[in-house]
């Protein structure tokens, strides 16, 4: 039995769990590991502070049509166990489940195409974890909205730390800009963007920031302009922020390569949750994908 408004924990077959017209989710993926249970817990925070629904999605090689089925009762265990830390963690969350036939990458992807933000769990070395480690930079190169990865020990909290954004060309970077700048302000954080060029810096020399600072006048704003490899100022920036946000090229072949890099080391290693945004998501002023219809896979 769940309160009014919320789903069975133990999951439905249903391609998505909120009603026509509701608000867009917050999407997380579980496997019932301690990993993916961090994970779950950091987007039930974030999906509270935003004002929208936490979707818990479990998926794996399973008869959703078979109720009765070893694996299905496993699978409603799991959802159950997630729905469970999920409100203790944050109880005002509104949560849902959702269990999926699919296999893991391709059903998060889908379960992306009306969703706010991704959130998925990334190994850290716990004993009892087993997540795969390339489900992150699979979910970051195709997803359709944001994705998150939270690291097993990672801080959940974050308070007082500013967000980090990458930026690599102000113009291709424009989406993570706009959601680290919407995530600074939701969270009232100051904003550090952090651009490295094979020069060192010219006296005086900034970004072309004026549109997201006037978007954002209640956001205070760092620039760092260093000279060298982006990768180890961003790892060092991450030491003391509550999030990266990064931006990555897209989805085709070609951009996985590009992902395979600086991004990729990233999200293995840097110390706090790190935000992947597709540079060519079309984003609104809160960081959440613009939709005018169906998006495919």
């Amino acid at each position: 039995m769940t309160d009014a408004g919320e789903q069975d924990p133990r999951g439905t077959r249903a391609a998505t769990t909120e009603a026509d017209g509701a608000a867009p989710p917050v999407v997380v993926g579980t496997d019932g590991t301690p990993t993916a249970l961090h994970a779950v817990a950091w987007a039930a925070s974030e999906a509270v502070l935003r004002g929208r629904p936490l979707r818990i999605v479990h998926a794996g090689p399973y008869d959703v049509t078979r109720e009765l089925s070893p694996g299905r009762r496993r699978a409603s265990a799991v959802l159950a166990r997630a729905f469970t830390v999920a409100r203790r963690h944050e109880p005002r969350v509104e949560a849902h489940t959702q269990l999926s036939g699919e296999s893991p990458v391709t059903a998060l992807v889908h379960a992306s195409a009306d969703a706010e933000l991704l959130v998925v769990g990334l190994l850290s070395g716990h004993p009892g974890d087993r997540l795969i480690p390339s489900i992150a930079p699979a979910l970051t190169a195709r997803a359709h909205c944001p994705v998150t990865v939270v690291h097993s020990d990672h801080d959940l909290s974050g308070a007082g730390r500013p967000v980090v954004v990458g930026v690599e060309d102000v113009d291709a970077d424009a989406a993570a800009l706009t959601v680290a700048f919407a995530d600074a302000a939701r969270h009232g954080a100051r904003l550090v963007v952090v651009h490295a060029q094979h020069r060192a810096p010219a006296a005086g020399e900034t970004l072309p920031l004026d549109p997201w600072r006037a978007a954002r006048p209640d956001v205070p704003v760092e620039v760092r302009l260093v000279h060298g490899g982006a990768e180890e100022h961003l790892l060092r920036a991450a030491r003391g922020a509550r999030s990266l946000v990064l931006g990555s090229a897209g989805h085709n072949l070609a951009a996985r390569a590009a992902l395979g890099s600086t991004s990729r080391v990233l999200v293995r290693l840097a110390p706090c949750p790190v935000t992947v945004v597709r540079r060519d998501l079309d984003v609104t002023a809160t960081g959440a994908p613009a939709r005018s219809g169906a998006v495919g896979s």
